[in-house]
């Protein structure tokens, strides 16, 4: 089967519903109660088969799984120098850098703050020039965009064979 990874992880999301779909059941069906003066309505449930059919879900999902991981570990990007994978990485740390950087962002220039019991308030000042923090964080959410926008083409227009 011919997929693109967005396509493929779209499928796993599907067959971990269709998984859950089956413990709910199981979990509904597994057992019954009725009374001493009643005939039992027992319902249909089969443990054998609910096992095959969760393995063949669990099953689908490791291809998946390991056929995106092989493509993203053997897909380059050009313009980043890089494979899909490390490109996941970088945005792990640019979102990081991103919030260190809005965190920042937030310190005002002067701050006044007073202590219980003290005469004096106390003033905290910035020390750093928000104006160059403001451009790292411009730059940080415009590398973000970009290296998601390459990995969001790649997901869609790249394709790899699956044996499901």
């Amino acid at each position: 089967m011919k997929l693109n990874s967005d396509t493929a992880n779209k499928l796993i999301k599907n067959y971990n519903a269709e998984i859950s779909a089956l413990l709910d059941a199981e979990s509904q069906n597994s057992t019954y109660s009725y009374s001493a003066s009643e005939e039992p309505v027992i319902p249909a449930y089969s443990f054998a088969e609910t096992q095959t059919q969760i393995h063949a879900f669990q099953a689908k999902i490791a291809k998946l799984r390991h056929a995106v991981s092989v493509f993203n570990s053997g897909k380059v990007l050009p313009e980043y120098a890089c494979t899909l994978d490390e490109a996941i990485g970088r945005m792990s740390f640019l979102n990081a850098e991103k919030k260190r950087l809005y965190d920042l962002l937030q310190i005002p220039e002067k701050q006044r703050s007073r202590s219980y019991g003290s005469r004096e308030a106390d003033i905290t000042c910035r020390n750093f020039d928000a104006a160059e923090v403001r451009a790292a964080y411009d730059k940080v959410v415009q590398d973000l965009m970009e290296i998601q926008q390459a990995i969001n083409i790649a997901n869609l227009t790249e394709t790899f064979e699956v044996d499901l």
